[in-house]
C-alpha cells in the first residue's frame, strides 16, 4: 500500500490492524471504541491470591503458545522481573509469544535467545535498546516490532488494538490480595503508572513482588480487584539502576546542544509566562532541557503552573 508520503509499505507490515501513514489529520474525527476491562478473580473469605512460584503461576494463568504477555519498566536497567518470567517460560517450552512491554533495555537481554529460538516472535513496546535492538535490527524477530509512544501503547491496550493475555507487574510491595505499590519495599520503583492499563485490560494479572505486607496495602498503584495472582520472589530488581541508561543526566554534547535549543525555543515561544505548563520525558536530553529551562525561569522570575512527565529530579527541583 502507498502511504501519504509516497512510500510503498509491504503487506507484511500491515497486519493486526496496523495502518500506513495517511496524513497528519487523518484521524482528527476518528471515534475510538473502548475495549471492556477484564473482571478478575474473586477471593473467598478465608483465601488469598498467593502462588508459590513463577512456574506455578504460569500454569495457573493458562499461558500457552501464541499468547501476548506484558511487562513494565519502572526499574529500568535494574529490572529482574522480565528475565525471571522468561526463564520459566523457556523451561516450559512455550513458543510464539508476543511481548508487550512499556520499554525494553539492557536488563532484558535474556529476550535475545528467546527471539532466536522462537519463544518470542513479536514485540510491541515504546522503546528497544542494547542487544535486543541489535537482534531485531538483524531481522531475527519473526514479526515486525511495533513501536508506540507511551501514551500510544496505553491507548492501544484500552481500545483493544493490543490484547494482553497475561500481564506480569513487578511491585515493590503487595498484600496477599494484590493491592500493589511502588514503595515500601527493598526495591522501590515509584508509582506503577505504566502498568495501569495492563492491570485493567489483561485477561490475567500477576503481581510479582519481593515484599508481602499486611492488608490493606493502601494507597495502591495497582488495586487488588484487578489482580488474579501474587508471587513473592527474592528480588524484583536493583532500584539503584533506575537512574541509568536513558534516564540519566547527560554529558553527551549532541544531547546538551539539543536541550539548549529546545529550552531556547520554549523561552521564545510566546507561551513562556507565569502559569505556563509543560510536559517532558525522562531521557537525557529531556532532563537537560528542564535544567536549562530553570535558568530562563530564574532570569525572568517566571513560575510554572504545573508540569507533567517523566517526573524526575529536575522537575522536583523546580517544584521545591
Amino acid at each position: 500500500m502507498i502511504n501519504q508520503v509516497g512510500r510503498d509499505i509491504p503487506d507484511v507490515y500491515l497486519k493486526d490492524g496496523v495502518e500506513p501513514f495517511q496524513g497528519i489529520y487523518y484521524r482528527d474525527d476518528y471515534e475510538y471504541t473502548k475495549a471492556a476491562p477484564t473482571v478478575h478473580a474473586y477471593v473467598k473469605p478465608n483465601g488469598d491470591k498467593l502462588v508459590d512460584s513463577i512456574h506455578d503461576v504460569l500454569i495457573k494463568s493458562g499461558l500457552k503458545d501464541g499468547m501476548t504477555i506484558s511487562f513494565h519498566h519502572h526499574l529500568r536497567d535494574g529490572d529482574f522481573v522480565v528475565n525471571l518470567v522468561m526463564k520459566e517460560i523457556h523451561k516450559l517450552g512455550i513458543k510464539n509469544l508476543t511481548v508487550c512491554a512499556s520499554s525494553l533495555g539492557r536488563a532484558h537481554n535474556y529476550l535475545v535467545p528467546c527471539i532466536e529460538d522462537g519463544t518470542v516472535t513479536g514485540i510491541s513496546t515504546s522503546g528497544i535498546r542494547d542487544e535486543i535492538g541489535e537482534v531485531i535490527s538483524a531481522g531475527k524477530l519473526k514479526h515486525p516490532a511495533i513501536i508506540r509512544s507511551h501514551g500510544g501503547r496505553a491507548r492501544a491496550i484500552e481500545d483493544g488494538s493490543v490484547k494482553i493475555d497475561v500481564a506480569f507487574i513487578g511491585a515493590s510491595t503487595s498484600d496477599a490480595y494484590g493491592n500493589a505499590s511502588g514503595k515500601g519495599g527493598q526495591s522501590d520503583t515509584g508509582v506503577l503508572s505504566y502498568a495501569d492499563g495492563d492491570a485493567k485490560y489483561a485477561d490475567k494479572v500477576v503481581i510479582i513482588t519481593d515484599k508481602i505486607v499486611a492488608a490493606p496495602n493502601f494507597p495502591a498503584s495497582i488495586k487488588g480487584v484487578d489482580v488474579d495472582y501474587v508471587v513473592k520472589v527474592d528480588s524484583i530488581g536493583d532500584a539503584s539502576k533506575i537512574a541509568s541508561g536513558a534516564l540519566r543526566l547527560t554529558k553527551d554534547t549532541r544531547e546538551l546542544n539539543m536541550a539548549k535549543e529546545v529550552a531556547k525555543c520554549m523561552y521564545h515561544s510566546g507561551y513562556f509566562k507565569n502559569g505556563f505548563t509543560f510536559q517532558t520525558g525522562a531521557g537525557g536530553s529531556s532532563l537537560a532541557t528542564t535544567s536549562f529551562l530553570k535558568a530562563y525561569m530564574a532570569k525572568d522570575n517566571i513560575k510554572c503552573g504545573w508540569a507533567m512527565g517523566g517526573i524526575t529530579e529536575p522537575i522536583v527541583n523546580l517544584f521545591n
